[in-house]
């Protein structure tokens, strides 16, 4: 009883300082799936595991890097919030990648655009939703913005856009609605599709 409670108080007073550790920059892919080869073939399953776990959230970094650089720059009075990357790597959340950026106005107004990329959980929605007979029938309202079909709240604050079924875009915002539309206008969705 004494060792476990010892070992409580341990932990509570060791908590704090992992909290407030500065979280590392991630590695080099390359030289952290090269690392879990290495242990995997040292029969160190431990180790291997969690290199490769590194080595997926290192390569999420770089996709979601490679995602940001597509979406719009920030307005004249604007300024750029960059939210987290997000590893969905778990098969519960269907793989991908996750992201969102938020502009800020000066007036304090915003406008939010998340992304889920590459991920399972998105198909079954996008196919849902890419009947266009069907979203009629349902009193969906659509818009061709940026030469793609968005899914529009009744406010028109919010945008929503499903990209070969395995990703989508939302944009979002406090912000008039054609100040979203116009971020939504800005998001490069063609070099979005050739990012590999």
């Amino acid at each position: 009883m004494l060792k476990r409670t010892l070992l409580l108080a341990a932990l509570a007073f060791a908590a704090p300082a992992v909290a407030q550790d500065t979280p590392q920059p991630p590695g080099d892919p390359a030289a952290l799936l090269g690392e879990a080869t290495t242990a995997l073939g040292n029969g160190e399953v431990a180790a291997a595991r969690k290199a490769a776990e590194k080595a997926a959230q290192a390569l999420a970094v770089k996709h979601g890097e490679a995602i940001r650089a597509i979406l719009p720059a920030a307005f004249d009075g604007w300024t750029i919030n960059e939210g987290d990357t997000t590893n969905l790597g778990l098969i519960a959340l269907g793989g991908g990648v996750a992201i969102d950026r938020t502009y800020n106005n000066a007036d304090g107004t915003d406008v939010r655009i998340e992304v889920m990329a590459d991920s399972d959980v998105i198909e079954p929605t996008a196919s849902m939703f890419s009947d266009a007979a069907q979203l009629a029938a349902m009193g969906v309202k659509t818009e061709t913005v940026n030469g793609e079909t968005a899914i529009v709240d009744e406010d028109g604050k919010k945008l929503t856009f499903f990209i070969d079924k395995r990703s989508s875009f939302t944009v979002a915002g406090s912000a008039a609605p054609e100040v979203v539309k116009s971020y939504a206008e800005n998001i490069n969705f063609a070099a979005f599709r050739v990012i590999k």
